[in-house]
């Protein structure tokens, strides 16, 4: 069971109490109540002592209630010497006058807010029983929009099971955006913590609805009503029945929680079902995409135990050699090589076995590390393999014929079902136009998004860099609060490619690029583009003159203390030029984006602070995942964020056991490739764990996949046979790259 916010804890007690209590003592009679000008003058002048004479305040407040002991007022008297009392610290005295004032006055304007304190203080000392018997007398419609807040986050936290938490949640969040609502007095002020509560709180409910089963979803169905998260609900259920291979099932799920409240993200997960499921008129384009702990905790079929033979086209000689080693690397951990508690995997080649060839061959007795483990062939008997997966692996060679030759002679055997590789674009076009002659499923690690046009049998798995660009611009946005966007970029074919990427990731989110400027690929001076991008190139000849006289003044501030020298560039910076704008360096944007390698980043990042481009959010790719980047670049690059489509580091089970196995099995680091091909093999495994036994069921099993936690990210098929996959997100904090998903 998920347990969310166990307890308010102290401090939010503290602000429970006193949270209004200024505006129900200053108010002189609830709605609707006529009190006698002796009362009101009384009550006034009992007031006015203050905070800063409490002593005479409380005995003001005391004589008040001595003379007026029924009056309307009676209540905020009693509820003003709680605060003062709490004030002293006298805390018990203070819940004696709360009680007091709930029992002898059951129909003051403050009862129902002062029963909240109460059941607030109960909880605070532990004691659930009496603080739910507060709070059963209190009615929320009696209180302020604030303290409706405080009462339902009270219920959730003393619900019984995580169904009721559940429930008192949906009643939280309503609370919240009633006061977000644009009819709503709250100010710009109130409005910014606000929302970050009510974001904060629907990343609570995500995390809650993880946890729970099927029964528990359908049991608290009934009691959500049409508010937020009814339709969540609803869709958790859909892909539940997705996942399972009930698609009927999924379809009602999904057809039904169109009829309910939707957040913006309950309707980027619709769109992303109704694609998956055919249902509706959703465009394929921008799918959500579940976090890594959203798709890890649904409950995916079993991948143990299972039989079937899967192909493998492979450049395992040849240029590329090196790549396809990797690939058959994540293969056979995928298919439990090296698990000896479940069936060795057959693996069947022409020429001598793969993994030997592998391990006794390509890699030369000089280039190995004594000290890591060698994996040896797997033994089996003689003949096939009793059961288990079988892969049947062919050597490509990189050439696209060989690799079409290939594709046609596995889908000879009518036991394969499927075929996983090659890797690069011409023999994974060649490779394509054969799997879909032939109609077998085939898995390429391709990065080329054509490759599946037009083609019914053909996917394509691994990440893309828009996948990685998408991420990282949404990553600014939402969680940094960036809106302006700069991109500095080599003039190279890849910096262009990244800089068009880029910009149409920003403004397809509603971001601006206010600058964009490029280098020579081979430069080493970034001088000239950085100053271009805050306007040292914009600047007129009397512009010039003032930056040089601000210049003698900083040089001069140089003698000075450093908070007094710190306060005069502050003061200089601010001064409009002769023009009447400001003057250079003006770093207008929140995020600057370098699609560069990591050597070039450990000279830019130095440039950029000498040229007082400061103050701004570093976004990289995964070619800035070095630890030479850190140990160079050092202060100049922390905070630095950057999207992989895979990392060792992650503290996600499934990407752990992945790093071990496969560092107890080969004795190095798995990467990009390896990865891929893992979770491109447990796909498949997938659909023959759901009883998929031909290779159209499994065609159209695979085209049904929809957040798959795979360890070289979270993984969609689109329509067309295309991957869409959530990469890992990395901070530069510590001195190391620190996952932040």
């Amino acid at each position: 069971m998920i347990r969310i916010a166990p307890s308010l804890g102290p401090l939010a007690l503290v602000l429970a109490l006193c949270f209004g209590l200024v505006a129900g003592c200053a108010g002189l009679g609830g709605l609707g109540q006529r009190v006698p000008e002796a009362q009101r003058q009384a009550y006034a002048a009992a007031l006015a002592l203050g905070s800063e004479d409490s002593t005479a305040s409380k005995e003001a407040l005391e004589a008040f209630l001595i003379a007026y002991p029924d009056s309307s007022l009676g209540d905020n008297a009693l509820e003003e010497l709680a605060r003062l009392e709490f004030l002293d610290g006298g805390r018990e005295a203070a819940i004696d006058h709360l009680r007091q004032a709930v029992v002898q006055f059951p129909q003051g304007d403050r009862t129902h807010a002062i029963g909240l304190r109460l059941a607030l203080w109960e909880s605070d000392r532990g004691d659930d029983v009496a603080a739910r018997g507060w709070l059963a007398g209190v009615d929320p419609s009696h209180l302020t929009p604030g303290e409706r807040r405080f009462y339902y986050r009270l219920r959730v936290s003393m619900a019984h099971n995580d169904v009721a938490r559940l429930i008192e949640m949906s009643q939280l969040r309503a609370a919240t955006a009633e006061e977000l609502a644009p009819e709503a007095a709250a100010d710009s002020s109130d409005r910014a913590p606000l929302s970050a509560g009510l974001a904060a709180l629907d990343r609570e409910i995500d995390t809650l609805l993880l946890g729970l089963s099927g029964e528990d979803l359908l049991r608290a169905i009934p009691s959500l009503g049409v508010r937020v998260p009814a339709a969540r609900v609803r869709l958790v259920l859909s892909w539940r029945a997705l996942v399972g291979g009930d698609l009927e099932l999924a379809t009602f799920w999904l057809e039904d929680a169109r009829g309910y409240a939707l957040t913006p993200a309950d309707r980027e997960r619709m769109r992303s079902l109704a694609v998956r499921l055919g249902s509706g008129d959703e465009e394929a384009d921008g799918l959500f995409l579940p976090t890594f702990r959203e798709a890890a905790a649904r409950p995916w079929p079993v991948l143990e135990g299972l039989e079937l033979r899967v192909g493998v086209v492979l450049p395992l000689t040849g240029r590329y050699a090196s790549f396809g080693d990797e690939v058959l690397r994540g293969l056979l951990l995928a298919a439990g090589t090296f698990n000896r508690e479940l069936p060795v995997p057959e693996v069947l080649a022409t020429a001598p076995d793969p993994l030997a060839a592998f391990l006794d061959e390509r890699i030369p007795p000089e280039s190995r590390d004594p000290g890591a483990k060698t994996a040896p062939p797997p033994a089996r008997p003689p003949g096939p393999a009793p059961g288990g997966v079988q892969l049947v692996v062919r050597d490509s060679g990189g050439s696209p014929e060989r690799a079409a030759a290939a594709v046609r002679e596995l889908a000879a055997d009518a036991k394969v079902l499927a075929i996983v590789g090659p890797i690069f674009s011409a023999e994974s076009e060649a490779a394509a136009q054969a799997a879909e002659e032939v109609q077998i499923p085939l898995l390429t690690l391709s990065n080329r998004m054509e490759l599946g046009a037009e083609r019914d049998y053909v996917f394509r798995l691994r990440m893309t860099p828009d996948d990685e660009i998408d991420r990282l611009v949404e990553y600014a946005m939402d969680e940094v609060g960036a809106q302006t966007f700069a991109i500095l970029y080599p003039m190279s074919r890849y910096g262009r490619g990244m800089r068009s990427r880029y910009w149409e990731a920003v403004v397809g989110r509603g971001g601006k690029v206010v600058a964009a400027a490029g280098y020579e690929p081979d430069a080493t001076d970034f001088k000239a583009p950085i100053r271009g991008m805050v306007g040292f190139d914009l600047i007129t000849r009397n512009e010039r003159v003032a930056l040089q006289e601000r210049s003698r003044a900083l040089r001069r501030g140089r003698r000075l203390e450093p908070e007094v020298a710190a306060q005069l560039k502050e003061i200089l910076y601010t001064q409009l030029g002769p023009e009447a704008e400001p003057l250079p360096p003006v770093v207008d944007f929140d995020a600057l984006f370098i699609p560069d390698g990591h050597d070039k980043i450990q000279l830019i990042a130095p440039q950029l602070a000498f040229h007082e481009v400061e103050g701004v959010q570093l976004l990289g790719s995964s070619d800035w995942n070095a630890p030479e980047l850190i140990e160079i670049g050092r202060d100049h690059v922390v905070g630095a964020l950057i999207s992989t489509p895979f990392y060792v580091g992650s503290d996600f089970e499934i990407v752990q056991n992945f790093v071990t196995s496969y560092r107890e099995s080969f004795g190095s680091e798995p990467d990009e490739f390896s990865a891929s091909a893992f979770d491109a093999l447990n796909i498949v495994l997938t659909q023959a764990a759901l009883k998929y036994d031909s290779r159209l069921a499994v065609r159209d099993g695979i085209l049904r996949i929809y957040g798959f936690p795979g360890v070289s990210g979270v993984t969609s098929i689109l329509p067309d046979g295309n991957a869409r996959k959530r990469p890992f997100l990395l901070k530069v904090m510590r001195r190391r790259f620190v996952g932040i998903d």
